[in-house]
């Protein structure tokens, strides 16, 4: 930011909201100590804010209100899925998502993966009106290539 114009701590605060493309929390006036001592509302802050910014971690809406539940380990993607019983799903796994489909109810639903996985090494089992999907992690390539410059 620039300190051009006016310097006060009301204008830099409107430049920073300008920046941020959101309302922050009023600036307290000088006479008012209590936001110094009780920073209680900086918690809720950040907190409203990462709810407004991160995606729900580890919950996706599913079918006819579902939840499907993401968990990652060090070598494998879990996705849980509750299903009315009795269920038949058809479960379709891609190196980023993974689709299930339950026939009598004709929904489908797609589930972004948080990271890449080997499709063909997926595994699905059904217990309980529980789904379980369990995919293997792709591993990165760390291995450093020589490319060729042209010079022109």
């Amino acid at each position: 930011m620039s300190h051009s114009g006016s310097s006060s701590p009301q204008s830099r605060w409107k430049q920073v909201e300008a920046l941020l493309g959101t309302k922050l929390p009023e600036l307290p006036d000088a006479s008012d100590t209590s936001p110094l001592t009780d920073t209680s509302w900086v918690d809720d802050y950040v907190q409203q804010m990462l709810k407004k910014t991160m995606p729900v971690s580890g919950i996706l809406s599913g079918l006819k209100g579902n939840k499907a539940e993401i968990f990652e380990t060090h070598h494998y993607v879990i996705v849980k899925f509750k299903l009315p019983q009795p269920a038949n799903p058809i479960v379709r796994a891609r190196a980023d998502r993974v689709s299930i489909e339950d026939s009598p109810l004709v929904k489908k639903q797609n589930i972004k993966l948080p990271c890449l996985v080997v499709p063909r090494l997926s595994k699905a089992s059904y217990k309980n009106g529980i789904l379980q999907i369990k995919m293997r992690k792709r591993k990165i390539n760390q291995t450093a290539y020589d490319i060729y410059v042209r010079y022109l």
